[in-house]
């Protein structure tokens, strides 16, 4: 994917649907006897329940402790670090666990829609990753992963599109998840906790307004 101009995702979206199944197989394709309205703002099924559809790289979650699978835990990783990466003055989003935060949070979530967004996002989310890299987000290489979320950036306007709405919660639990880690406040944010100061400088400019 070497295009210059924002990549317009409705247009390339039913292109890349239809070859998802292919490249994919049946882990992209809906259970049987439920079909998704493909551009309905809750990508509802033709009842009007939330879609059930086999989830990204792992089939469905099993009951039990954990809501995604190892497979889509793992994806949100790399999407969470794609978004917040490590650097050389603190740990990135991996390092801070943000996956284990919006693990905790999707799956103590009562809204069904909205546990049901994160399924079927990250399965569209790794078929774009296939469609223009030909390979799953996770074993792209940084400037792949970073190509897939701008496509969804640029067309953030979209909100009927079940990916990027994922993609604005994905943001969204990624920097809360982050700046709430012991990473984020104190190796990022360089936070000391609460002491005495023995000045306060002030926020503005220090320097004194002349007269």
């Amino acid at each position: 994917m070497s295009r210059k101009d924002p990549i317009d995702l409705k247009q390339d979206r039913r292109q890349w649907l239809k070859t998802s199944a292919t490249v994919l197989g049946a882990a992209v394709l809906p259970l049987p006897g439920v079909s998704t309205v493909e551009l309905s703002g809750g990508s509802q099924t033709a009842e009007g329940s939330a879609p059930r559809t086999l989830q990204a790289a792992g089939g469905e979650a099993k009951p039990g402790a954990r809501f995604f699978t190892p497979a889509q835990h793992t994806l949100i990783e790399e999407l969470s670090e794609t978004i917040i990466p490590a650097d050389s003055h603190s740990g990135g989003a991996k390092a801070a666990k943000v996956a284990d935060f919006i693990e905790q949070t999707v799956r103590e979530s009562t809204d069904d829609q909205q546990q049901a967004l994160w399924r079927e996002g990250l399965r569209l989310v790794e078929s774009m990753s296939q469609h223009y890299h030909g390979r799953s987000f996770v074993d792209a290489s940084t400037e792949e992963k970073i190509a897939v979320l701008k496509v969804l950036s640029d067309n953030e306007q979209m909100t009927e599109l079940p990916e990027v709405r994922l993609f604005r919660e994905l943001k969204r639990l990624t920097v809360h998840g982050y700046y709430t880690s012991k990473i984020g406040i104190h190796d990022e944010l360089e936070y000391k906790g609460n002491r005495v100061l023995r000045e306060f400088v002030g926020c503005g400019d220090p320097t004194p307004p002349t007269t």
